[in-house]
């Protein structure tokens, strides 16, 4: 079982990875630097995180020790190339 975290805006994303992933991968939402490190710190079973804030991507290598898989998907990117690019970071 994957644990990945999603922290976009971007509406339908989740539910699209969710179409993708199959029952092996659980997903856990968050928007906003300051959830998205909180929910990190929180929790050690995430696998990785897929964002497209950079903001947020840049706070987790800064703030979050160890290493965290996190795919930095751009805004118009089609979801399954964010799949694909997540699991090659897996």
């Amino acid at each position: 079982m994957r644990h990945l975290l999603v922290s976009s805006r971007r509406s339908g994303l989740v539910d699209d990875l969710r179409g993708l992933s199959g029952d092996g991968t659980t997903f856990l939402v968050e928007h906003g630097v300051d959830e998205t490190l909180e929910r990190l710190g929180r929790s050690a079973r995430i696998d990785g995180v897929i964002t497209d804030d950079g903001e947020i991507a840049a706070a987790i290598r800064d703030e979050i020790p160890g290493m965290i898989p996190v795919y930095r998907a751009e805004q118009d990117e089609d979801v399954a190339s964010i799949w694909a690019g997540m699991l090659g970071l897996l």
